[in-house]
């Protein structure tokens, strides 16, 4: 049998729940983009939604009752836990010193679970694992605040460092939470160097019928620095317990010197009541009144040992005291259930549920319509646009690659010849000019035959061929530094090279930089001897019957080094003789020209060719390279970020619909009679349908009639699941088992609720 509460709960998480895993997705696919500059702002409200929805959809589904202890470094919460679940929990004492939520509830099997603010969960299944994991963690966490605080930022571990702990869930045998389901969140100690995000920490639970218990110690009662953040506190819950943690074995001095029981062990209420009167603030003495904020002053260690003891109240076991301070902790004890039981609580469990969930769906929804989000679009578009780039970069550096080169530089040799050619008639008409010349100073000096090659003609050689390497040289630079470098080119391949931004003058330019012209060319070294060169016959030459070879080795010497008067040449030689040394001579010049020329025209022009496509082929396969590697990158960026924008559409479409059915819970839930909130299903639709009715009728009829006199109470089932429970006539359901909160069932039946 279900009731109206349980309906509710079960509808609530119906529509909550499915929220949970796309946001887990959004927050997985962000953890693992590897550019997060731009989504910064957005991970952090997604782990916090995320977080803070999954623990309100398990509230509800469990109508858990949070009770959260707050208070300063060694003032007794865990004593206190203890206490209350009347087993040994203080085991996780060393745990709130890391600046985290500790949650404490029932299970037959200890569980331990850490929690980081990225999301990332850890099971250990003993304490010892869990704290020295803890203390590593607590280290690192020191070290990361001192290094924001240094460069003056305020630190927030859900950007400054993520894998810190945010919550630990501690789960072990603690009979009383079972019959009772509630969960003790135990806070980090206040004051602390690292306390930070109390509020983001307790968001949970803000505005909600949660209450917290504030522990202090007797000697710091007095100080306002304890009571700093009280004022928060009020306001983040709607009823406050004020624990006085009282020592009653302290000691005071007596006026015969004799030690004595102190003040606070004698009567614990003055102390109470001299901070009612002199310390205690407006805020407070105003929530005092209303009655949010309830003051008990206990031994709790005294209180928790006879928790553990399963001693009673009336015990022989236990010392006037000790009984006092048994009584006041039941005392806190009922009041605690009494609230947890209320109608006002249970009320404000169902509109506070609602309430925070809308606030979670808008801010999930921010997130979504944030600019970080709308950025994503942008550059699924961009990458989407370089990839097509990328692509065609792809095709144009194919096709470049099987272009045949050597054939699109055919016609440059022709070009060359013939350009070339020009400028070294030029040289050629120079070089025949020099020759005359140096031909005459000969005649005009006494130089051997030697001398006339190596001092005249050798010189003018070199000269010829360096002025002739020279010009064409730098006729196929000029060719080369062209935009083209001398080849022919298709409108394709122009386009295909602009792409690549490949420039083949540039890389023309190189290769003629590189390239030695000479390579190959023959040395400027005349061969000539004087056996064609005519010598003219004297008398005595006729007369002596002397051959040409003979005069020749006269007038020339037989190594042709010999000095020769200028009066013999005139003589010997004259002008037959200086035509055919210049006819001799000029034919030399020639043939070696000719030879340089095809030299320079054809060999340096292939050599040339196959500089360029190398260096050709060299930029391509960079070029291919780097676009495979942009490629990549961009495709890489592109499905993180396709991804990341696939997860937000399915975030959207559940925010949709979450708030949709939201919003017809709202509508149907709103303005619910807190009477009816127990009442089996059935029954209240009776009375609805009743109510409808009498309407027609124009009767008006008391939906809450039946009702009348009814008191709820907050009950749990054998499962330790939470029921809501009615007895007749103001009657309180028995709780012999001294349970926190109840233990019958509110609807009579073993059906877990919610």
């Amino acid at each position: 049998m279900k009731t109206l509460l349980s309906k509710f709960c079960e509808e609530f998480d119906g529509v909550v729940r499915p929220l949970v895993q796309p946001l887990t997705q959004a927050a997985d696919t962000l953890n693992h983009v590897s550019d997060r500059v731009t989504l910064r702002s957005v991970l952090p409200t997604v782990l916090d939604v995320r977080h803070h929805l999954g623990v309100l959809a398990d509230k509800v589904a469990e109508q858990q009752a949070y009770v959260l202890i707050f208070g300063p470094l060694k003032s007794g919460k865990s004593t206190l836990m203890n206490a209350i679940s009347a087993a040994y929990v203080s085991e996780v004492t060393t745990l709130p010193a890391y600046p985290c939520m500790v949650y404490v509830s029932h299970s037959e099997q200890v569980g331990l679970t850490l929690t980081r603010y990225n999301g990332e969960q850890e099971t250990f299944q003993d304490m010892d694992s869990m704290r020295t994991l803890m203390e590593w963690a607590h280290s690192e966490l020191a070290e990361r605040l001192r290094e924001v605080e240094a460069r003056g930022e305020s630190f927030d571990p859900r950007v400054h460092c993520p894998t810190a702990i945010r919550r630990v869930d501690v789960k072990l045998p603690a009979r009383h939470l079972q019959s009772s389901s509630a969960a003790l969140v135990d806070t980090p100690g206040l004051y602390s160097r690292m306390k930070f995000g109390y509020d983001r920490m307790t968001r949970e639970f803000r505005n909600t019928a949660s209450c917290a218990i504030f522990v202090v110690k007797t000697d710091n009662l007095f100080l306002e620095q304890v009571f700093d953040e009280f004022g928060e506190l009020l306001k983040l819950f709607s009823r406050v317990f004020l624990v006085v943690n009282v020592d009653s074995a302290k000691r005071d001095l007596q006026p015969g010197g004799d030690l004595g029981p102190s003040l606070e062990c004698k009567n614990p209420d003055r102390i109470i009541t001299a901070f009612e009167n002199l310390t205690m603030t407006a805020p407070l003495k105003q929530a005092a009144d209303e009655g949010r904020l309830r003051i008990y002053p206990v031994d709790l260690l005294k209180a928790a040992s006879a928790r553990l003891r399963g001693l009673d109240d009336d015990d022989d076991l236990i010392d006037e005291p000790g009984r006092r301070d048994l009584e006041t902790f039941h005392r806190f004890l009922d009041d605690l259930t009494d609230y947890l039981n209320s109608t006002d609580y249970l009320v404000s469990f169902l509109g506070d549920s609602i309430r925070q969930a809308w606030g979670l769906i808008d801010e999930a929804r921010g997130a979504i319509e944030g600019d970080a989000v709308a950025a994503v679009g942008r550059q699924v578009t961009e990458l989407e646009s370089e990839k097509v780039v990328c692509e065609g970069l792809e095709h144009a550096i194919a096709r470049l690659s099987a272009r045949p080169w050597d054939d699109l530089f055919g016609p440059l040799g022709d070009d060359l010849s013939s350009i070339a050619g020009g400028r070294t008639e030029k040289l050629r008409d120079q070089t025949s000019y020099d020759l005359v010349a140096s031909l005459d100073a000969w005649f005009e000096s006494d130089g051997s035959f030697r001398d006339l090659l190596v001092q005249h003609m050798q010189p003018l050689l070199a000269k010829s061929r360096r002025d002739l390497v020279e010009t064409a040289a730098g006729v196929l630079r000029t060719v080369a530094s062209t935009e083209t470098a001398g080849a022919q080119l298709d409108a394709e391949i122009t386009r295909d090279l602009a792409a690549l931004d490949l420039v083949l003058g540039r890389l023309g330019k190189a290769c003629l930089d590189d390239l030695d012209p000479t390579q190959g060319l023959v040395e400027a070294k005349l061969a000539l001897t004087p056996e064609t060169v005519p010598v003219r016959k004297g008398f005595f030459d006729y007369l002596f019957f002397r051959s040409q070879a003979t005069m020749r080795r006269r007038v020339f010497g037989a190594a042709e080094d010999q000095g020769i008067a200028r009066q013999v040449k005139a003589r010997k030689l004259g002008e037959p003789g200086r035509d055919a040394l210049q006819d001799l001579l000029e034919d030399a010049f020639d043939t070696f020209f000719d030879a340089a020329l095809e030299h320079l025209s054809s060999r340096v022009l292939k050599l040339y060719v196959a500089a360029l496509r190398k260096s050709i082929k060299n930029e391509l396969r960079k070029a291919h390279d780097n676009t495979s590697l942009r490629k990549a990158s961009v495709e890489r960026r592109l499905a993180e970020l396709v991804e990341v924008s696939h997860a937000f559409e399915r975030l959207a479409g559940a925010v949709k619909r979450a708030t949709t059915g939201l919003a017809d819970l709202s509508n149907r839930y709103g303005e619910t009679d807190p009477e009816l909130l127990d009442q089996p299903i059935e029954a209240v639709e009776g009375l609805l349908a009743a109510s409808d009715a009498a309407t027609d009728g124009d009767e008006e009829v008391d939906e809450t009639e039946a009702l009348r006199g009814s008191r709820l109470t907050r009950a749990f089932d054998d499962d330790g699941r939470v029921r809501l429970t009615v007895s007749e006539g103001g009657e309180r359901t028995p709780d012999g088992d001294d349970t926190l909160l109840g233990e019958n069932g509110a609807d009579g039946s073993d059906e877990p609720a919610g």
